[in-house]
């Protein structure tokens, strides 16, 4: 498995979004490509603890240190698994990458422009979207960015 979220997965994701046809007007194609991609965003960030499984292709499922003891996320029948808000971050950034209508939002905002104003035009930049994404990671969405950050490690939390 290369993806955290199957098709399935993100169908239901966003059968209760408003802004489903993000994914629902996408092509097949188009959707494959977006859990890929979407998928090696998340698992490029630096989490806590380590592979559940160092033959494991992606980040998760991993062990987490807390209080001392290894832990790892289980499922109610007992199974490793993926946090939730793993893959519910993957299904928010794919929602993000696919919407048409923030891709000029999303291009300023890489530019680094904080906010705009067209009566006595007017720009602010700032740096919370450093290098193209949020706080320096490649993610456009801050509801992505907000469900993983409890899991990043030291170094790539926002300060």
């Amino acid at each position: 498995m290369t993806e955290y979220v199957t098709s399935e997965e993100m169908d239901a994701y966003a059968a209760d979004r408003p802004d489903s046809s993000a994914w629902t007007g996408a092509s097949e194609a188009d959707q494959e490509d977006a859990l890929k991609y979407s998928s090696s965003l998340v698992d490029s960030l630096l989490f806590v603890g380590r592979k559940y499984d160092t033959d494991q292709a992606l980040q998760w499922p991993r062990l987490v240190k807390v209080r001392g003891v290894w832990r790892v996320e289980r499922d109610d029948e007992g199974d490793v698994c993926i946090p939730q808000a793993i893959k519910d971050a993957v299904c928010e950034e794919i929602l993000a990458r696919l919407s048409p209508t923030d891709g000029e939002r999303h291009a300023l905002q890489a530019d680094g422009v904080k906010s705009f104003r067209l009566g006595d035009l007017s720009e602010t930049y700032g740096d919370d979207l450093r290098g193209g994404g949020i706080k320096g990671t490649p993610l456009i969405s801050w509801t992505a960015y907000r469900l993983l950050e409890p899991y990043l490690a030291k170094g790539a939390r926002a300060g």
